[in-house]
């Protein structure tokens, strides 16, 4: 028994051997021509299973990968076993630019081995109507529907799109329904928020999908079938009219290895029953679709505003007898099936010189049935200027019916009103002609007021107030304010600007603000801050009096100023002691500080002193 033991161990280790021995070799393949835009595959094929490192894709973007897959096979020929095992890596790529690229060679890590695969050149042309395609894998694993250079999918793919109209042939303006849906043989879902197809072209409503699934047998292979989303459409142009293709992000499952340790038992004992399935992004693309969109006839009635489908039309007036400039309306309903939120307003005849308004529009639409209804309201405001008794013309509506192919007119009855004259109007017994004349408008804050008719008042010359001297007296002082303060202005600005006269001015007001904080420190107790508020009063105000950059003051470089400016140099004498006696006492112990309130003084009078000198210099 232990003898078959080691025989079947033995063997085992020769068949582990026998693959180890296979010939290392990678071979890296991907398409010769691509558009740009374009999905493709860039796949890394051979004998063992290994660490992948890509070169450097500087002419592609890498979008998935890699996607594993790996088979084994034993057979027993004439009494000799021959092992094949087959690694696979893709990875999903897709051309930047258009023109011709290489593909450096990838680096395959077995072990302690490093194995360089081959070069691949792709060239990239681009295109009007580039589509990325979706990965090419094998239908046997579950792979994407392929899409060819146009962007068209077939239908034997385990998953496409479709966009379905419910017709392909109609006038401008007439609707119709338009669906996109999904075929699939596969699990599949969408990859995050799908958007809408754009019609372009088209005036577009949104309608609700079916919520249910359906089955259909396409090419002989059911199809699970799902509507994603249903459009109500409505052509704006005459002629072809091209939906282009719409793309779509979508996974589906792929079969993937399991991962194992990478040993030569564990190599030979891998098989594809342990692999496991992965979700794989794809690009799905539907066909590009023709709409014949036929034009109106051109006998199209004057009162044709384009309305199309079928219609009801009625007209009224919001009354009869009303006072001058009170107003009123009119309003026109136009109600029925088809384009109802494209139709413009009616032309109305109103009678001249009455205030027409804005229109106003308001619309109700209804989907239900797949068809667009609803109701349109156009309200036009009228503001009587004139008494007497006016007409408006019938309101003629004109719609072209696609059902029998013709124009459809529909007309109100004329409309009559009374303006009577208001309680300040002072007419009299004067006629009104239409287009002559206008009046001043009242209570109407909106409104442009009419040219005033009054006959302006006009005064004497002799008691205008530029006769008087109180008046040119009170001019040429105020001349001479203004002039005064263009003077002050210019000089202060220019004492603004020059930033060592402004530290000069400054320097013993900034100084007095340092010595009052040293005396509220000094009052406090705190004999560490008194001393360093002192110094740098000092030193602050030499920094500022004599213009010189803090990090530049010395003890030299301030006594050769002060002597170059013929001051005392007992002031020079006092500072370097002021100076000395802060730095000793902010580091000597507490018994050997000086007396801060002698300190104090001595820096305030030192300061004055250098204030008197140097500004009488």
């Amino acid at each position: 028994m232990r003898a078959l033991k080691q025989i079947a161990s033995f063997c085992i280790f020769l068949a582990a051997m026998t693959l180890q021995a296979q010939d290392k070799n990678f071979v890296a393949s991907a398409p010769a021509s691509v558009q740009l835009g374009q999905q493709f595959q860039y796949t890394i094929q051979g004998g063992e299973q290994g660490q992948i490192q890509l070169p450097e894709l500087t002419d592609f973007d890498l979008l998935s990968g890699p996607f594993t897959s790996f088979s084994s096979s034993t057979q027993w020929v004439n009494g000799k076993m021959k092992a094949e095992t087959v690694a696979s890596y893709t990875y999903v790529l897709r051309g930047r630019s258009a023109g011709e690229f290489v593909i450096p060679p990838a680096k395959v890590k077995i072990r302690k081995d490093i194995i360089e695969t081959n070069e691949v050149r792709v060239s990239v042309t681009a295109s009007s109507n580039t589509q990325a395609s979706t990965p090419n894998q094998a239908a046997s694993s579950g792979t994407a529907a392929r899409t060819s250079a146009t962007g068209d999918v077939s239908d034997d793919q385990p998953v496409f799109l479709r966009v379905i109209p419910s017709r392909t042939s109609m006038y401008v303006g007439e609707q119709f329904v338009s669906e996109l849906k999904v075929y699939t043989t596969v699990n599949t879902r969408p990859v995050g928020g799908q958007k809408e197809v754009p019609y372009e072209g088209f005036y577009k409503q949104t309608l609700d999908p079916d919520q249910t699934s359906s089955r259909e047998v396409i090419n002989g292979q059911q199809h699970v079938t799902q509507v994603l989303q249903r459009h109500l459409l409505i052509p704006q142009k005459a002629g072809k009219v091209i939906i282009e293709p719409f793309e779509s992000e979508w996974t589906i499952p792929q079969r993937v290895s399991s991962s194992r340790s990478g040993s030569v038992f564990d190599d030979f004992f891998n098989d594809p029953f342990f692999d496991r399935y992965q979700d794989v992004p794809v690009t799905l693309s539907t066909r590009p679709l023709t709409i014949q969109v036929k034009p109106l006839p051109e006998n199209a009635p004057a009162s044709f505003t384009g309305g199309v489908g079928n219609f009801k039309f009625s007209a009224e007036l919001s009354g009869q007898i009303l006072k001058v400039n009170d107003a009123l309306s009119l309003k026109v309903t136009i109600s029925g099936t088809g384009n109802i939120p494209l139709i413009a307003a009616p032309k109305i005849d109103f009678p001249p010189d009455h205030d027409v308004y804005e229109t106003t529009k308001s619309i109700k639409v209804n989907t239900s049935g797949n068809k667009l209804s609803g109701t349109l309201t156009y309200e036009y405001p009228i503001v009587a200027r004139h008494a007497g008794s006016f007409r408006i013309a019938p309101v003629k509506f004109s719609w072209f019916d696609p059902a029998s192919a013709r124009y459809v007119s529909a007309s109100s009855e004329e409309f009559t009103f009374t303006v009577e004259k208001g309680e300040h109007d002072d007419d009299g017994n004067q006629i009104y002609l239409p287009g002559l004349r206008g009046e001043e408008v009242r209570n109407i804050g909106t409104d442009i007021l009419d040219i005033s008719r009054a006959v302006p008042v006009f005064t004497t010359l002799g008691s205008s107030p530029l006769n008087k001297k109180t008046y040119w007296f009170a001019y040429g002082v105020l001349l001479l304010i203004f002039l005064g303060l263009i003077v002050f202005l210019k000089v202060y600005l220019r004492q603004k600007a020059d930033v060592r006269l402004s530290r000069n001015r400054k320097a013993n007001k900034l100084a007095r603000i340092r010595l009052r904080v040293a005396e509220k420190a000094r009052k406090s107790g705190d004999s560490e801050k008194f001393f360093e508020e002192l110094e740098k009063a000092i030193w602050g105000y030499l920094s500022d009096k004599l213009n010189i950059e803090q990090s530049g003051l010395s003890r030299d470089r301030v006594a050769e100023l002060l002597a170059g400016s013929g001051l005392d140099p007992d002031l020079e004498q006092e500072i370097r002691q002021i100076i000395d006696e802060c730095e000793f006492s902010r580091y000597a112990p507490a018994s050997e500080k000086s007396d801060l309130d002698h300190l104090y003084s001595d820096a305030t009078r030192l300061i004055n002193k250098l204030e008197q000198n140097i500004r009488s210099k």
